[in-house]
C-alpha cells in the first residue's frame, strides 16, 4: 500500500466505507475515505519498544498499536470501535461491549479480533500524530484524523476507528 493519494475532489469527502470487511477488494489495502492531507513518515526509532518492536497510540488515545517480529505481536486495538466482521467476541465472562476491538497483522494477512486485555499497549506510548506514518518489519501504519490504517502487505490491511473496523 503506498501513501494514500489525493484527488482533485479532495474537498468533497466520501462517506462510503473503504472496505466491506468481508469481501476483500482485489489489489488494494483499505484506505480511509478522506485522503486530503499528505503523509509524513516518522522515524520508528522514536517509538521503540522491547524485543525489536515499535508501539504507539492514536492522538485521541482510543487506539493502541504495536509492530513486532513474532506471531501475534503486530496489530492495533481500539477501546471504542465496532466489532470487525469475522471477529470472535463471544468470550465469557466478557461481553463484546467490554472488550476492545481490532486486528492482528501477519505478513500478507489480517485477523479480526476482540481483546479482553491490552495486547498492543506499550508503556509510556507516544502518540503517532495525525497525517504521519510509521514503517517497521515490512508493515506500515498511517495515522489519519478519520482512522488508523495499517498495511500487512500483499494488498491486505485494515482501517480502525470509532466509526469503522474494516479489513481485507
Amino acid at each position: 500500500m503506498g501513501v494514500p493519494t489525493t484527488s482533485a475532489d479532495a474537498a468533497q469527502p466520501s462517506s462510503t466505507p473503504a472496505t466491506s470487511g468481508t469481501e476483500p477488494q482485489s489489489g488494494s489495502a483499505p484506505t480511509p475515505s478522506i485522503d486530503s492531507a499528505p503523509i509524513t513518515p516518522v522515524d520508528p526509532a522514536g517509538y521503540a519498544a522491547p524485543n525489536d518492536q515499535v508501539g504507539w497510540k492514536s492522538p485521541s488515545g482510543n487506539i493502541f498499536c504495536k509492530l513486532g517480529s513474532t506471531a501475534f505481536s503486530s496489530g492495533c486495538q481500539a477501546t471504542d470501535a465496532p466489532i470487525p466482521d469475522g471477529a470472535d467476541c463471544d468470550k465469557p465472562p466478557f461481553s463484546a461491549d467490554e472488550m476492545s476491538k481490532g486486528f492482528f497483522l501477519d505478513p500478507g494477512q489480517v485477523t479480526p479480533m476482540c481483546f479482553n486485555q491490552g495486547a498492543f499497549g506499550v508503556q509510556d506510548a507516544k502518540s503517532l500524530e495525525y497525517n504521519t506514518s510509521i514503517s517497521h518489519l515490512g508493515y506500515t501504519c498511517y495515522s489519519r484524523v478519520e482512522a488508523m490504517v495499517c498495511d500487512a502487505g500483499d494488498g491486505h490491511g485494515f482501517v480502525l476507528s470509532m466509526q469503522q473496523a474494516t479489513w481485507n
